[in-house]
C-alpha cells in the first residue's frame, strides 16, 4: 500500500519575523527599575554604615522614615512609567495583528533594532511589499489625536514629540542601514499608526508622511503605487536577511 505525504497549501497570509512589543517589554524594565534598584542598594549600604553608631531611636526611626518614603514614591513613579511602556508593546502588538494579514507575498519585521542601539531603540515594523519599504512607528495615545497645519495634537496639548519627525528618522536610518542592498533612488517610506483609533480622521498625510488610524493601516499600504522598477526577489531577500541580522 503506498502512501502520499500530502502539501500543506501556502499562507495566503503576510510572511512575518519577530516579536512585537518584546524590546520595548524589555528595556524599558531595565530602564525604569535599575535605579531604583541602585537607589535601594545604596540606602541599604548607608543604613548598613550607621548601624554601629550609637543613633537615637528617634533619628533612627526618622531615617527609616525617610527611606520608606522614597521607597514608595520612586517605586510609584517606576510603575507609572512601566505603565507607558507597556501600553506602547501592547500597541506594537495590535499593529502587528493587522499587519500579518496583509496577502501574500508581503514580508513584516517587528523590533528590528536602528543604528542607535543603547536604550533599546529599534523600527516598530517593517513590511515590504509592492508599494516599497514601509517603516511603522507605532503611537497607543489615550486622548484624541489632531493633525491641523502639520502640527499633530493629543488631548488638545502639541505632543513634546513629532511622530513624524520620528518616523521620517527612522525611515532615513533605515535606508542607511540598507545602502547597498537597494536600488540607487528606492524608497523606504514612513508610516506613523495610531493603534487606539484615536485620530479624528482616519487617515491624513504632513508634507507626504502618511498618518492613519490601525483600521485602515492595510488599505493605506496596500494602495501605495507600485514602485518602479520593484525590489527583485534576490533584493528582497538580502534586505530581509540583513535585517534579521541585526538581532
Amino acid at each position: 500500500m503506498s502512501t502520499s505525504t500530502s502539501i500543506p497549501p501556502p499562507s495566503p497570509y503576510a510572511t512575518v519575523h519577530g516579536s512585537p512589543g518584546a524590546r520595548v517589554r524589555f528595556f524599558g524594565l531595565a530602564d525604569i527599575y535599575g535605579p531604583f534598584l541602585f537607589v535601594v542598594f545604596l540606602c541599604g549600604y548607608f543604613l548598613h554604615a550607621a548601624l554601629p553608631l550609637p543613633l537615637p531611636r528617634i533619628a533612627a526611626a526618622a531615617f527609616l522614615a525617610a527611606v520608606a518614603l522614597a521607597a514608595w514614591v520612586a517605586s510609584d513613579r517606576c510603575a507609572r512609567r512601566f505603565g507607558m511602556f507597556l501600553k506602547g508593546a501592547q500597541g506594537e502588538e495590535s499593529v502587528a495583528r493587522e499587519l500579518a494579514l496583509l496577502p501574500a507575498g508581503w514580508v513584516v519585521l517587528h523590533g528590528v533594532p536602528s543604528r542607535a542601539r543603547r536604550g533599546g531603540q529599534d523600527f516598530d515594523h517593517v513590511a515590504l511589499g509592492a508599494g516599497g519599504i514601509f517603516v511603522i512607528e507605532t503611537k497607543n495615545w489615550s486622548g484624541p489625536v489632531k493633525v491641523e497645519g502639520g502640527c499633530v495634537t493629543t488631548g488638545g496639548m502639541p505632543v513634546a514629540h513629532s511622530p513624524v519627525v520620528q518616523a521620517r528618522r527612522q525611515a532615513s536610518e533605515l535606508k542607511a542601514i540598507l545602502d547597498g542592498l537597494l536600488p540607487d533612488g528606492f524608497p523606504v517610506m514612513p508610516v506613523v499608526c495610531f493603534a487606539s483609533n484615536g485620530m479624528d480622521t482616519d487617515a491624513t498625510d504632513v508634507d507626504g508622511t502618511p498618518l492613519c488610524n490601525l483600521r485602515v493601516l492595510r488599505d493605506l499600504l496596500r494602495s501605495a503605487p507600485a514602485v518602479s522598477p520593484p525590489l527583485g526577489a534576490e533584493a528582497r531577500a538580502k534586505v530581509v536577511s540583513a535585517l534579521l541580522a541585526r538581532r
